[in-house]
């Protein structure tokens, strides 16, 4: 699909205009410059279900999508499962969402945890980074890092795993997640954005890593266009970009609480003999 990754990461700095070369080094877009740059997609490509460690069920996040918020498409990740977002794909096929669908999973490799977007079957968990982008690229599926950079943060991709991807010929990153709107993202974030702009020229997403319904769409991604397949198509051309906020108060209690009442049950739950 590409002659030379090498190439392709200069291209990607010599085109990081279609993005990000509007904002300064550290910044996420506005919702002000997104409609000037003609960037009036919203998607948020990071979230999770019951089926791992997030609050709602999948009913729930489809219901409160499409009745809460004004993203155009959304992308179910729970960590090293896909029945979930299969489930998922199913419902709002048989529905009438306003909004698209992507199937997703955040895959725990050994180096970090990577998005795994536009996939169909599992992506088993405990490899390496790289032999888990391609396991994603051999289905066809983009490989975005997720929450890089965080120095204290052992699940977030270090500098010197994406440098070696970076340095590669045979394997590649589609994307980076530069706005991560939890815990994930804090400080790092800037440190993402501005590294990436630096080094890497990767194109860039903005993602809620939801795992509470009211934290759906915090983090955002602005593109060009309104479908999975415009989006898709905007991250392989350099063209996204990353913005939003940050979880709130109550997105932080609605989980706490969530997985404390989580493990009391399990705690009270009969062994069983």
């Amino acid at each position: 699909m590409l002659t030379s990754k090498r190439d392709q990461g200069k291209q990607n700095l010599e085109n990081v205009s279609h993005g990000t070369a509007m904002l300064k080094k550290r910044r996420k877009m506005t919702p002000e410059q997104a409609r000037y740059a003609g960037k009036h997609g919203k998607a948020d490509l990071h979230m999770h279900s019951t089926y791992s460690d997030g609050c709602g069920t999948i009913e729930e996040i489809l219901e409160h999508v499409q009745n809460n918020t004004d993203l155009d498409v959304i992308a179910l990740t729970d960590h090293d499962v896909i029945e979930g977002a299969l489930r998922a794909r199913d419902l709002w096929a048989r529905g009438s969402y306003r909004f698209d669908f992507v199937v997703g999973e955040e895959v725990t490799t050994t180096q970090g945890h990577l998005l795994a977007l536009f996939i169909e079957k599992r992506i088993p968990n405990g490899f390496s980074m790289e032999r888990s982008i391609d396991m994603i690229h051999e289905q066809g599926g983009l490989a975005v890092v997720a929450h890089p950079l965080h120095r204290f943060f052992r699940h977030s991709c270090q500098r010197s795993v994406m440098d070696q991807i970076h340095a590669s010929k045979d394997v590649w990153l589609d994307g980076v997640e530069t706005w991560n709107a939890s815990f994930c993202g804090i400080y790092a974030n800037y440190i993402a954005m501005g590294t990436n702009r630096e080094v890497y020229g990767l194109p860039e997403l903005g993602n809620s890593d939801a795992h509470t319904l009211s934290a759906i769409g915090s983090g955002v991604t602005w593109f060009e266009g309104q479908t999975a397949a415009e989006i898709r198509a905007a991250i392989e051309q350099n063209a996204s970009a990353p913005g939003g906020k940050m979880w709130d108060m109550q997105a932080y209690y609605h989980w706490v609480r969530y997985l404390m009442n989580k493990e009391h049950r399990e705690a009270r739950r009969p062994a069983i003999a």
